[in-house]
């Protein structure tokens, strides 16, 4: 088990430089939507935004530490979001549901699977 100031030094050597800035990018999105989102009830369909955001920035950064597996979770994460943007056809619904940064999601998976051979 590494410490965290080792896991921090580590998400910002190893990657590619995109890489920890695309991190910068998720963990400002994820205090911004959920700011945006704080005064709703907890357990209601509008934290399904703030939680699309958790899930992309947690993934991205142990992508940030080259793991594969949190590839596979960014790759899944974006899969899930394409599925709900494509079979969800209520505008309404489909703005609760799917992620707003879809498009910036599905280039970031572009820059994973370029690299992809770089993870363990």
């Amino acid at each position: 088990m590494r410490a965290f100031r080792t896991w921090l030094r580590d998400i910002v050597r190893k990657p590619p430089a995109l890489f920890p800035y695309v991190a910068l990018f998720h963990l400002f999105l994820l205090v911004y939507i959920t700011w945006l989102y704080h005064a709703e009830p907890f357990p209601s369909v509008s934290w399904l935004q703030p939680l699309w955001m958790l899930g992309y920035t947690i993934c991205w950064l142990f992508v940030c530490d080259l793991r594969k597996w949190a590839a596979y979770g960014y790759l899944l994460l974006t899969a899930v979001n394409l599925s709900l943007q494509f079979f969800v056809h209520d505008p309404v619904q489909k703005d609760l549901l799917v992620s707003p940064l879809l498009l910036i999601d599905v280039a970031f998976c572009f820059f994973v699977l370029f690299f992809f051979r770089r993870f363990r």
